[in-house]
């Protein structure tokens, strides 16, 4: 009985420790998991992003080259201009040196012609390379704020490139802790219910002796009991024999007496009768 009470003491023991350890299993497992959730979205949205980004960046390059074509047709037409100006800029000096020389109103008139058409042209060239000096410059501000956005969109795929390796390794490590932590949850309940089970056997046998020793003590009161009322019970009828007894002689001494109150009584009377015969011969 002893031995079987320390055996259960000792399975109770052991069965908190299992459900300890398993409950603490069973937390890193879903811990676990989880971490393999979030790196799985994680790694999705990353993934999403970063084709985001990468058409965002071509996007962008079409775009910078789009401008950089302009920007180079707009310098060849500067160019141009440039060039047609001078043209025109020695044209004119050329007309006012005619126009010196000129030994007729005729040739004067006609130089005098020459330079002011020389002049509207000019002048119209100047506006053009003005405007399209302008149109050039906003290019070179679109250009540079597209260089910036090319560096950064260029860091955030690097970033990004960057970042998916260690999600992906993430990804790996923890199916790898949940498989074995999965396993380690199997072997601690196992463990716990095969415990459980022992216990229950230990259990099942003291409530047994208990049961019986119970009977045992039951059976033993029960006979004690039997035996104090059978004491009772002859002690009972002792004191009954007893006192009918005592009620027996006592009725025999009350006949007694009675008797014998008789006997006085009559012995009384016969003396009392002879007192008056007596009373009567004594007057006679």
């Amino acid at each position: 009985m002893a031995s079987l009470s320390k055996l259960a003491d000792k399975l109770k023991q052991q069965k908190l420790e299992a459900s300890k350890m398993r409950r603490k299993s069973e937390k890193m497992l879903k811990e676990a998991k989880s971490l393999n959730r979030r790196s799985s979205s994680g790694l999705h949205t990353l993934e999403r992003k970063l084709e985001d980004t990468r058409e965002k960046m071509g996007d962008i390059n079409v775009g910078f080259n789009q401008v950089l074509a302009r920007r180079e047709s707009i310098e060849r037409l500067i160019k141009a201009a440039h060039d047609r100006l001078k043209v025109e800029t020695d044209a004119k000096e050329q007309a006012e040196i005619d126009l010196d020389n000129a030994d007729s109103d005729d040739s004067r008139q006609l130089a005098q012609e020459r330079i002011d058409q020389a002049n509207e042209k000019i002048q119209e060239l100047k506006f053009e390379i003005k405007q399209r000096e302008s149109a050039a410059q906003k290019l070179i501000d679109v250009i540079d704020e597209q260089k910036k956005s090319k560096t950064k969109t260029s860091g955030q795929i690097q970033k990004q490139a960057h970042a998916k390796p260690t999600l992906v390794t993430l990804i790996k490590k923890s199916k790898n802790s949940s498989e074995s932590l999965q396993k380690r949850v199997a072997i601690a309940a196992k463990k716990e219910e095969l415990i459980a089970k022992n216990l229950e056997k230990i259990t099942k046998k003291l409530e047994e002796i208990k049961a019986k020793q119970l009977t045992k003590k039951r059976k033993e009161a029960a006979i004690k009991a039997a035996k104090k009322r059978a004491a009772k019970k002859r002690a009972l009828a002792i004191a009954r024999k007893k006192a009918a007894k005592k009620r027996a002689l006592a009725l025999k001494r009350n006949a007694a007496m009675k008797r014998k109150a008789g006997k006085s009584k009559k012995k009384a009377k016969k003396s009392k009768k002879k007192t008056k015969r007596s009373k009567k011969k004594s007057r006679r």
